[in-house]
């Protein structure tokens, strides 16, 4: 397929997703969102436009990721099962990112503090990837909104898990050495 022609249904197919995402958006009522079908509990959905917004307009790929985060919430208050989406936190860590270039790192804070509780109890591998890019991720949340401390506890932690972690190399000298105490 074209270059051309993958540009255009991609502006159509982000068209089409950001005119569901404004009448789920728009549906207040229980009633308006049965009206919607299924459509309204489609989290892929709303994961798809953020993804299409993503490199092109932050508070649009905000307002599709917050969708999908209010979705799995909505569906983990409903759902006995509890088990862990991934999409989930990644969903967190995402908006959390965005909230940060932004500048808007309180919110930013409150995505990666809430991925981590979700994450607390998990193990494995993949876990402790997630565990640290978070980690780290809020040190950097900190650090820009100037709270020194707290960004040298998490730089640390991260350190102390994983001595080699590249991104750590850049720390600003003034946290490094906050991090050797």
């Amino acid at each position: 397929m074209p270059n051309d022609e993958i540009a255009r249904n991609r502006k159509t197919a982000r068209q089409m997703l950001t005119d569901v995402h404004a009448q789920v958006a728009s549906a207040e009522s229980p009633e308006e969102k049965a009206k919607l079908g299924g459509v309204s509990h489609d989290v892929d959905i709303f994961l798809d436009l953020a993804t299409l917004w993503h490199s092109e307009a932050i508070d649009k790929a905000i307002g599709a990721y917050q969708t999908a985060s209010n979705i799995f919430r909505d569906a983990s208050d409903d759902d006995e099962d509890k088990s862990l989406d991934v999409r989930q936190i990644r969903t967190s860590s995402n908006l959390g990112s965005l909230f940060l270039l932004q500048g808007n790192v309180d919110s930013a804070e409150r995505e990666y503090q809430f991925a981590l509780e979700k994450l607390a109890n998990e193990t494995g591998q993949d876990a402790e990837i997630l565990k640290i890019d978070l980690a780290y991720n809020l040190a950097r949340a900190y650090e820009e909104n100037g709270d020194v401390v707290k960004a040298s506890q998490w730089y640390r932690d991260v350190l102390r898990q994983h001595p080699e972690h590249m991104e750590c190399e850049s720390i600003p000298l003034a946290l490094r050495s906050k991090l050797m105490m």
